[in-house]
């Protein structure tokens, strides 16, 4: 392996202004398509809001090697970005790797040691044979504490370059990049960034939302535009570059805020669950949902959020029509004559599900993820969302053309979009617009 031998400065001296970064993705079992690398997106988004672009991205397997001649790649100046391999097994080779190939040493640190000695305490455990490793810091990196597990985030320049090691496991590695980022903030080594605005939405096609920022884009061609698909549906990004004309920014926004209207679920990092938490908690209002096709997903999404207690009663998983009719009260003519996806069954679950648990609205839906139990009037994805308000219950015919788990997903995020809609507005007007695009009339 190659190694350089060159003086070290601790991270943050050198007055070092990063301008570009690359990610190493290490991890036998993503080469191996065990896992989804799901980490480096979640970092390149990171790394986009401090204004620092992502060059490279490269995924290597659990190999010193491997690991150092990923290393030699990188360009002198550039920020890398190392996930995985940070943990106690025999094949977690990463910190030793990243030493060996900036040859320097690694030495315990003492602080990570008590941190880690205090962690089994409370949890009541004995050490484990090799998690001491999680102690070894490469000279000229400094350890940041993680938040939810045992192995540190490890930052340092090294090599003319500045290296950051995060643990492979996706939620360490995301309760440690806000840490990070503010770390080489606070060393002045990232650039001054502009400002900047997020709009989440769902129901709407990436193209949609092209159409309606059109003009907002012609009357600022200066101005840096983003569109991404995410888990929910589409989010738009609007940047400046640092030192322009804010005023022309924030006119620019609020343009994009009237282009978007109620289709923006959120003007920030919200999630859309978390919204439609916040309105239910807001309104004082209580939900019950009714799961056929999505098997339990928009109950699971609603309490990924913590505090959903407070505005979610719970749900019914009525995946078989005899549950539909004892648990539901789903009539059996209803279901015999229309068939389980249909807006008669649809709105008798949202209904039912309502007066059976006893809560302000309901949800319900049911539909053909695919991907066989399709016909010609009812092919694959159709799906119908039903919400229940204390006055009147909406439906309205989705049709998705994805995959079985993506036409899940979207059905979750329709379901929950459409609830979101109904509580900014008025519980007595359909939560659907004209300009939507995932949904369609009878």
């Amino acid at each position: 392996m190659h190694r350089h031998s060159c003086h070290h400065p601790p991270a943050g001296v050198g007055g070092v202004t990063i301008s570009r970064a690359r990610i190493i993705a290490v991890g036998d079992e993503l080469l191996e398509g065990r896992t989804v690398d799901t980490n480096s997106g979640c970092v390149q988004r990171a790394l986009a809001g401090a204004g620092i672009p992502v060059v490279g991205v490269e995924v290597v397997p659990d190999d010193s090697d491997a690991i150092g001649l990923a290393l030699s790649r990188t360009v002198t100046g550039e920020l890398v970005v190392l996930t995985g391999g940070l943990g106690s097994t025999p094949d977690d080779l990463t910190r030793e790797a990243v030493a060996t190939w900036a040859g320097v040493d690694l030495a315990e640190d003492s602080t990570l040691r008590r941190r880690m000695t205090e962690r089994w305490q409370r949890r009541g455990v004995s050490r484990r044979a090799g998690v001491e490793r999680q102690c070894q810091v490469p000279a000229g990196c400094e350890a940041v504490e993680n938040p939810v597990g045992s192995a540190p985030g490890l930052v340092g320049r090294l090599a003319e370059r500045t290296v950051v090691l995060l643990p492979g496991v996706p939620a360490e590695m995301e309760s440690l990049l806000p840490l990070v980022v503010a770390l080489l903030r606070g060393k002045d080594l990232l650039p001054e960034v502009g400002p900047q605005r997020l709009w989440r939405t769902a129901q709407v096609a990436e193209l949609a939302l092209v159409e309606r920022c059109a003009a907002v884009r012609s009357a600022h061609p200066d101005l840096h535009w983003s569109w991404w698909l995410t888990e929910w549906g589409c989010d738009v990004r609007l940047a400046m570059n640092a030192g322009g004309d804010e005023s022309v920014f924030d006119q620019a926004a609020a343009d994009v805020d009237e282009a978007l209207g109620r289709v923006a679920y959120s003007r920030g990092d919200e999630t859309l669950p978390a919204a439609v938490q916040r309105l239910l908690l807001a309104a004082g209002r209580t939900l019950s949902v009714a799961e056929s096709c999505t098997g339990g997903l928009i109950a699971a999404r609603l309490t990924d959020t913590p505090g959903a207690s407070a505005c979610f009663s719970g749900g019914v998983v009525s995946y078989a029509d005899r549950i539909k009719v004892e648990y539901l009260d789903v009539p059996a003519e209803v279901l015999e004559s229309h068939g389980a996806v249909s807006e008669e069954v649809a709105t008798a679950m949202a209904a039912g599900c309502r007066r059976r648990l006893a809560t302000d609205y309901a949800l319900a839906v049911s539909g053909i993820s695919g991907p066989d139990g399709g016909t010609a009037d009812k092919p694959v994805g159709t799906t119908w969302v039903a919400l229940a308000t204390p006055t009147v219950v909406f439906a309205r015919r989705y049709r998705f053309t994805a995959d079985r788990p993506r036409n899940r997903l979207l059905t979750v995020a329709a379901a929950l979009d459409s609830l979101r809609r109904l509580l900014e507005t008025d519980d007595s007007i359909s939560p659907w617009y004209p300009g939507d695009t995932w949904s369609r009339l009878r």
